[in-house]
This record gives C-alpha cells, structure tokens and sequence, in this order.
C-alpha cells in the first residue's frame, strides 16, 4: 500500500510538531536558515524579526490639566470628563436636549440618543433605580425608548462593587 504524498508528514525541527504537505504548499510553514518550521514557529519567528528589526516607540500620552473655562463640558470622546449637574446636562431631572445636534423622533424606530442608569445589587437599589427611570421618563415625555441593554459588572467608587447597569436607547 502506499502513501499519497496528502498524508506525509514531517516534524518541525524547532518544536516536533507535525508539519503537513498541504502547510508547505500553502507557505504556513517554511524552511527558515535550512530548518524546516510549522506555522506556529514561522509565525514566532517572524513575530521576533518584527520587533527587533522596526521596534516602534510610541510618544507617550498628554493628559489634559488645565480647568475648563465652561461649565458645560465639552462632548467630546478625547477628554474625561467627570459627573456632576453640568456633565450630565440636566438639572432637577430634566434632560437639556439643546446641546445635542440630532434631533428627538419618538415615532422613529430608530434611536438618537442613550441614557445609562445604575445601582448596587441589592433589592432597595434596585428599587431606587426603578423610581429613578421612572420619574425620568415622566419628567422627559418626548422620550420613547427603543432599546435597552444591561449588565452586570464593577463600579468602582470608595469600594468596587457589582452594580446592574442599564443603558435606554431612545
């Protein structure tokens, strides 16, 4: 009986693992300085050469110090901004829609905008954060909500501690 040249396999000369034909044919694995190499090899190998040969160095990231002149922080994805009545764009629970530039469509199936609540896991927060919605979405009647989302997961403040976070698209 003899072997179909599919079935022949060799072992990598760096680690032992088999290497097939078909690696070969495909150029997944390689004679590399006259050692025969498998994929995971060739692919530590090249990984090596990578970052000795062009090592990078990255310009190390400016945080942003100075206070801000405005009340209102800025909307924007490159700063931190903390929370507080101004941040969150409402006071007294109203929601402050004028700072945003899409405009509310209730009748949409799509939503505009996102609205994320939490609490710690325990039954009067949870309670708490169900009063909380609601009283929101009464003080809000132009919102009508799309979508939620929620999770569980750490918030940290004084101590981390699992909290239910819910997100409202509306």
């Amino acid at each position: 009986m003899t072997q179909k040249v599919e079935d022949v396999t060799f072992p990598c000369e760096e680690c032992g693992a088999s290497v097939y034909q078909e690696h070969l044919d495909s150029g997944i694995a390689k004679r590399v300085d006259g050692k025969l190499l498998c994929s995971h090899c060739v692919a530590d190998q090249e990984k090596a050469a990578g970052s000795s040969a062009g090592s990078v160095e990255f310009e190390p990231i400016q945080l942003d110090t100075s206070p801000s002149d405005s009340a209102v922080a800025e909307m924007s994805s490159s700063r931190i901004h903390g929370m507080s009545e101004a941040t969150l764009g409402h006071q007294d629970g109203a929601f402050d829609s004028e700072r945003f530039k899409r405009k509310l469509d209730p009748k949409s199936p799509f939503a505009t905008r996102c609205r994320t609540f939490h609490c710690k896991l325990s039954e009067g927060a949870i309670e708490f954060l169900n009063n909380q919605i609601n009283e929101w979405l009464d003080n809000n009647e132009d919102v009508a909500v799309k979508f939620v989302q929620s999770n569980i997961g750490p918030f940290e403040g004084k101590h981390t501690e699992p909290n239910m976070i819910l997100t409202l698209f509306f």
